[in-house]
């Protein structure tokens, strides 16, 4: 079953789960509450779980219109305080649904009213009565879904399902466009495993104790080598008759090591085959170690990986950089989030290395101070980890500041996003008179992708509830944020009140917006960029200008937030919410990469220093080839490598005087157009 139902608190709030969305919401009682099992046969609307709970007043989480069934046919809408009325004895289903999921509530033979109170929907019988939930699920099942049960077993299973997604067995799977995403998970009452998406037959098998951590652990090396993962006292991997058992005590980190081996091995054995790309890392490979690439090609796979096994780790080491990294914790809920992380090759640390936690501070100079001094934050904040790649995602309890806040929901959200024909369209809305300087993000400038860029100043409430309704690929807000909303001139605007978004992405550029981004993101959206604190104005501004240049560039979100934490500007009170590698658009170079002007001194020759670094994903992911178009860098493998590369005089006249790619140059971000040859001297 994908919907759970759980008691919390103080024994009166009903918490629906949504496991397959990783999406959650509150139902709060009068009285404590003793939910029993009921039967979705219940109700005339299809609902996926029910539960049957005893009360007189259900509060839902959110002020949405009430819907009332009767025989299967709307008798009744209560939608404003006028419309708020008791109805005659009877039996009714009541739909007054949040956007976690379509939630109708069965009250059987009593007067019952919805009537609002403090921003959300209750609904009244006369006295306590026996009402009914069902929940069904947003989501809809794609083909190729696997349904698991929360037994580990059944977990290891359904992990070895990923490796059905590969389009092949050869080395050629080091490119990112010949490995598919894996299938879809979802927790259920019993196992069920398409014949679609059955997992391969490689030999090659992945032992590890049928604990949560060490499967999730493991799930991407699984995918790689299309493996089968099965219970065992000792984590190893077994391929054709070669064994290699892991560090127990530091499973993650070892996990990582051998992929990262096997993958580039994989990345330059596959020169031999139809694509026969010389790069950095074959060179590289060749002075230090002596390998049969023709007769590494034509093994099978298992034959392949254990010959892999038998050269050192230290002829790899080095020759690419991770770019992603999730912690996950060891929890059956978590369980859907899997295929979509492993798809991207990120690695996986379950259980996750303990986070510390973060007490907010205000700033004395904020841009849209919190003012929410009225009621305590009851959010648990924590800093994972140091992972040592740009990208991280955070999939467990707490709302991580400095990497990503993914839900399943959010990364199926991303398949079709931005959705439609014809340009992207960009939402602009300045609703703080303090930064009225539309001009300054330029959304526009993509050498190769229209886009529709609107502006909008003081919106008032309507205005802007209508904005967030209406169909816009990304929205940039910069204004006031408080606990109780967007501010605008009229007052303001609960996110958590809207019953649905049409933003598929957005920046909410207002101190403490992570809760109104929350609500976006569980109302609709695939992802965006939020603030965990108060934010100084200058800062805010600062962040603004240089994440709209890289969003309109085609850096995916995980690196806009990476590229921020190296300038000048303090990224720290700034957070992700949804997939981390949603992007605009695709970057004009194919690979996003920034260009870092060098603080060294510069060589002899005239020649100007830089750093390239890219940021893999999607099809131009870990794998893909990185052509540079200036300085003497060779072709190298994509990964999160930066690359020293030494520009001569003419190169960078032609850098600056042409490109639109960014440029960071003594923590200024700017497109390379906007700089002069004098900039450099």
């Amino acid at each position: 079953m994908t919907i759970q139902f759980e008691v919390d608190g103080d024994g009166r709030t009903l918490r629906v789960v949504d496991t397959a969305e990783s999406e959650r919401f509150d139902l709060r009682a009068d009285r404590e509450l003793s939910p029993e099992p009921a039967s979705t046969d219940e109700f005339a609307m299809p609902v996926q779980a029910a539960v049957g709970i005893e009360t007189s007043e259900l509060h839902f989480p959110l002020y949405r219109p009430a819907v009332f069934f009767e025989d299967g046919e709307a008798v009744h809408r209560t939608e404003d305080e006028a419309s708020s009325e008791w109805l005659d004895r009877g039996t009714y289903e009541v739909d007054a649904s949040p956007p976690g999921a379509k939630t109708y509530v069965k009250v059987c033979d009593a007067r019952v009213r919805a009537r609002f109170e403090d921003n959300h929907t209750v609904l009244d019988t006369e006295s306590a009565t026996q009402l009914v939930v069902g929940v069904r699920s947003h989501h809809e099942q794609p083909a190729g879904t696997v349904t698991v049960t929360d037994d580990p077993r059944d977990v290891m299973t359904a992990v070895s399902t990923f490796g059905s997604a590969l389009k092949t067995h050869s080395p050629d799977r080091s490119w990112p466009t010949l490995r598919g995403h894996p299938p879809a998970l979802e927790l259920g009452s019993s196992l069920d495993v398409p014949d679609a998406v059955a997992p391969p037959e490689t030999g090659v098998t992945i032992e590890v104790p049928p604990d949560y951590g060490p499967i999730f652990t493991v799930a991407p090396l699984a995918y790689y080598l299309g493996a089968t993962v099965e219970p065992g006292s000792e984590p190893a991997l077994h391929a054709a008759g070669r064994t290699q058992f892991f560090d127990a005590n530091d499973l993650a980190a070892d996990v990582q090591a051998t992929l990262e081996h096997l993958f580039v091995l994989d990345g330059v054995v596959r020169t031999v085959g139809v694509f026969p790309f010389r790069h950095e890392q074959a060179d590289r490979l060749e002075e230090r170690v002596d390998l049969d690439y023709e007769r590494l090609f034509e093994l099978p796979l298992d034959e392949r990986t254990a010959a892999y096994l038998d050269v050192a780790r230290s002829a790899t080491e080095g020759l690419v950089g991770w770019h992603s990294t999730a912690d996950v914790a060891p929890e059956p809920r978590y369980v859907a989030a899997l295929p979509h992380l492993v798809t991207e090759l990120t690695a996986i640390r379950s259980p996750p290395p303990e986070p510390s936690r973060v007490e907010r501070a205000p700033e004395p100079n904020a841009l849209a101070r919190s003012l929410a001094q009225d009621r305590d934050d009851a959010t648990t904040f924590v800093r994972p980890q140091d992972a040592g790649t740009p990208g991280h995602a955070w999939v467990g309890e707490g709302f991580a500041v400095e990497a990503a806040n993914p839900t399943v929901g959010s990364f199926r959200r991303g398949f079709e996003w931005p959705s439609g024909e014809g340009p992207l369209d960009v939402h602009v809305v300045y609703n703080d008179e303090r930064l009225d300087a539309p001009d300054e993000l330029a959304y526009d400038v993509h050498e190769t992708a229209d886009t529709d860029v609107r502006v909008s100043q003081s919106l008032t409430t309507v205005e802007l509830r209508e904005a967030l309704l209406e169909e816009t690929d990304f929205l940039h807000f910069v204004g006031h944020v408080t606990e109780r909303g967007m501010v605008c001139p009229d007052g303001e605007l609960d996110v958590r009140t809207l019953p649905t978004t049409g933003v598929g992405a957005f920046f909410l550029n207002g101190c403490r917006s992570y809760e109104q981004g929350f609500a976006l993101l569980t109302a609709g959206a695939a992802g965006g960029i939020v603030t965990v604190d108060d934010v100084d104005d200058e800062v805010a501004g600062r962040v603004g200008r240089d994440a709209a240049l890289l969003l309109d560039a085609g850096f995916p979100l995980y690196a806009v937030l990476d590229v921020i934490d190296r300038s000048v500007a303090d990224a720290s009170r700034y957070t992700l919410l949804g997939d981390p590698t949603l992007a605009l658009r695709r970057s004009v170079n194919h690979v996003s990469t920034l260009w870092t002007r060098t603080a060294t001194a510069e060589p002899d020759d005239g020649r100007t220093q830089f750093t390239s670094t890219p940021y893999p994903h999607g099809e131009n992911g870990l794998g893909s080839l990185l052509s540079r178009h200036y300085g003497s860098a060779p072709t190298s493998l994509t990964s999160a490598s930066p690359t020293s590369v030494a520009v001569s005089p003419d190169e960078l006249a032609a850098l600056v005087g042409n490109e639109q790619s960014p440029l960071l140059v003594d923590g200024d971000l700017r497109q390379a157009n906007a700089f002069s040859v004098d900039d450099f001297q």
